[in-house]
């Protein structure tokens, strides 16, 4: 098997992230179509941010890792995070997935090492390795994020399940299966 590359690890994680969010956000219209818009104001509690920006911050911290560790294809486009509707968080995901199929693996060729700053907003900043800002804070960030959209929709009558958030990460890999007994 081939060594898992900076671009395995960044750009092939958010896409596979955005193609699970995808599928949830489209669980979700199809679960209450009249009802859809709701859940982009839905929160898990009352001092969360709502719905709509664990969405967009799934797209921004795809986004933003592009930014940091590939600026040469920029210049990025710059979204408003003012989506109101859930069909316009769905174009949300599939922008920010179209901007992921721009880049190559040799887009990220030794950004490994390369440094990064991070704005940690209160905190300040951190500069940080390519690598390191790779795995140690785009990911986690990205990831934390689908988690709460996924608990918001499931905490709200969607039909989400468990292979929902995990089959387009598993899927490529499977080489057969066999039927349950």
């Amino acid at each position: 098997m081939a060594p898992v590359t900076l671009y395995d690890a960044s750009v092939g994680l958010f896409v596979k992230s955005l193609e699970t969010l995808s599928g949830i956000l489209r669980k979700a219209k199809e679960h209450s179509p009249s009802d859809a818009d709701s859940f982009v104001t839905a929160r898990l509690a009352e001092d969360m941010l709502p719905f709509s920006f664990q969405v967009q911050m799934v797209s921004n911290a795809s986004k933003k890792t592009l930014e940091r560790l590939v600026p040469q294809k920029g210049p990025y486009p710059v979204w408003e995070d003012n989506e109101k509707t859930l069909d316009e968080l769905i174009a949300r995901v599939d922008k920010t997935l179209a901007l992921l199929k721009t880049i190559k693996p040799e887009d990220l060729a030794g950004k490994e090492d390369e440094v990064v700053e991070v704005k940690l907003g209160s905190q300040g900043s951190a500069t940080v390795e390519g690598k390191g800002y790779a795995l140690g804070y785009a990911l986690p960030n990205m990831f934390f994020h689908l988690a709460m959209a996924y608990a918001i929709l499931r905490s709200r009558g969607v039909p989400v399940g468990k292979m929902d958030y995990l089959a387009p990460y598993f899927s490529p890999y499977i080489l057969s299966r066999t039927p349950a007994a």
